[in-house]
């Protein structure tokens, strides 16, 4: 790939990244709205810079070899350039494929979604087919075009755990770290096959920690909600001091280790980051161990043989499994995605937590005619507390206030919830975190209905299986690019 457009596309994708949690902090403090709305134009058009880049690079790569059918099937032969386009595609169609997600079925539990977990993937692929593509490029901005595809391979691969990093975990935070450690281990991989030399593995953690701060400077300009900066550096440093052993042990240590490392980095950073329990802590390290291992079945550095079939085959076999419980599991909000629905009164909503309460007091113009009261609600890491709501006419206004009690630490997201005159549910919500006060104009609002059924499992099952391609597409074009000299 020629350094320019490799250039080109590395920034479109450091553009896609910072528009990335700018998208998760607009939804943790505003909600879901219009599609149109600035951190989606800034993701899709960084995307759509990195595809059109990759674009070009097929342009040109069709007329070194001649034009015409023979030409194309050359192009379309080359690994890197169709996988990096493969992965540009698919993480514009996310895009349409995400909309008619919550149109046909409602809530989700945003990032681990299909339709997201397809955009990660994507992006994924479109990063390893532009580092792969660029492996032997020479030339001015060449290096530096592979330092920021690799940063982008590693930005890829912490997206899953965005809203952890946010404070706005939608499951348990026992699945926190194991994630982390398995992105981490997968980068090592792909990044082991396709840098050339282990200071461009440290440059890529620096310029990958830079951008996150960056990220983090950004949301504090705009005032919006800010997220944590990981400690990927600190790891990539054990990764590349142990560069001579073989790279399945290299895997397992790092996947261990990523636990240790990322533990006292988010207790430092408890004001905007999800916090794990220190007896999660054993859990973590036993699983990303296990993490490294997986990685290294596929990645095909380690093989066994003998009467069953290769452990590989059977690890695709669960991984198949996986993605069929995931895709037909009941599609629930945990929190942090409302699913703004038809807006029915506009009005003033207050939120106060005083250790493990949150009080809700909401005044909306006019009479509370038709309006039934029903929960007081807050949602976190995949918990639902409910308590009293109440309504009542005052001479401001009608009136609804509640209390819901049991709230742990963190970020939680209060509702007041109740029913219109025709029994359709609404609701109204803050973000509110610990001893905050919160007040905004808010919508009283048609919640979402979820949907689930057969045409969301195979819808489910399929963009998921999607995924899976994608990931293991990207470790295998990484190892074969190792074996290019």
């Amino acid at each position: 790939m020629p350094p320019v457009l490799g250039l080109i596309a590395a920034i479109g994708a450091a553009a896609a990244l910072l528009a990335t949690y700018w998208d998760d902090s607009w939804h943790t403090d505003k909600g879901r709205d219009e599609f149109a709305i600035p951190p989606h134009l800034l993701l899709y058009g960084g995307v759509l810079l990195a595809s059109l880049a990759v674009a070009a690079w097929g342009v040109r790569s069709w007329r070194s070899a001649g034009w015409g059918m023979d030409g194309l099937r050359a192009v379309l032969s080359r690994p890197a350039l169709l996988l990096a386009g493969l992965g540009g595609g698919a993480t514009l169609a996310s895009g349409p494929i995400d909309a008619a997600w919550h149109e046909a079925y409602g809530r989700d539990a945003v990032l681990w979604s299909p339709p997201h977990l397809a955009a990660v993937a994507g992006t994924l692929a479109l990063s390893v087919g532009l580092l792969a593509g660029l492996r032997q490029t020479t030339g001015r901005g060449a290096g530096a075009a592979r330092i920021l595809a690799a940063a982008g391979v590693l930005g890829a691969l912490q997206v899953p755990v965005l809203e952890y990093d946010s404070d706005v975990p939608q499951f348990s935070t026992f699945w926190f770290l194991p994630v982390v450690a398995l992105g981490m281990c997968v980068a090592a991989a792909l990044l082991d096959d396709l840098l050339p030399r282990r200071s461009h593995l440290l440059a890529a953690g620096a310029v990958y920690t830079a951008l996150r701060a960056v990220a983090v400077g950004f949301l504090a300009l705009l005032g919006f909600s800010l997220t944590a900066v990981p400690p990927v550096l600190p790891l990539l440093l054990v990764v590349a001091a142990l560069h001579a052993r073989p790279l399945a042990l290299r895997l397992l240590v790092a996947g261990a280790l990523a636990p240790l490392v990322w533990w006292p980095f988010l207790e430092l950073q408890s004001a905007v980051t999800t916090v794990v329990p220190v007896a999660q802590l054993p859990g973590a390290v036993v699983l990303g161990g296990l993490a490294g291992l997986l990685v290294a079945v596929v990645h095909g550095d380690l093989r066994l043989s003998g009467p069953r079939a290769p452990l590989a085959a059977r690890a695709m076999a669960v991984v198949a499994v996986v993605i069929v419980v995931l895709a037909g599991s009941p599609p629930t909000a945990w929190a942090h995605d409302p699913g703004q629905g038809q807006e029915v009164r506009e009005g003033e909503l207050r939120v106060q937590r005083e250790g493990g309460s949150a009080r809700v007091a909401m005044l909306l113009p006019g009479r509370c005619d038709g309006l039934v009261a029903e929960s007081t609600v807050a949602r976190r890491a995949g918990r639902t507390l409910r308590g009293d709501l109440s309504l009542r006419d005052t001479s401001g206004g009608c009136r609804l206030t509640g209390t819901v009690r049991g709230l742990g630490s963190g970020r939680w997201f209060v509702y007041a919830e109740a029913r219109d005159g025709e029994g359709r549910p609404l609701e109204a919500w803050l973000p509110a975190s610990d001893d905050e006060r919160a007040a905004e104009k808010r919508p009283l609002y048609l919640a979402a209905t979820a949907e689930g059924g057969a045409g969301r499992t195979i819808a489910g099952t399929v963009l998921l299986s999607v995924v899976t391609l994608l990931l293991v597409a990207s470790l295998r074009l990484a190892k074969r690019s190792a074996a290019v000299t």
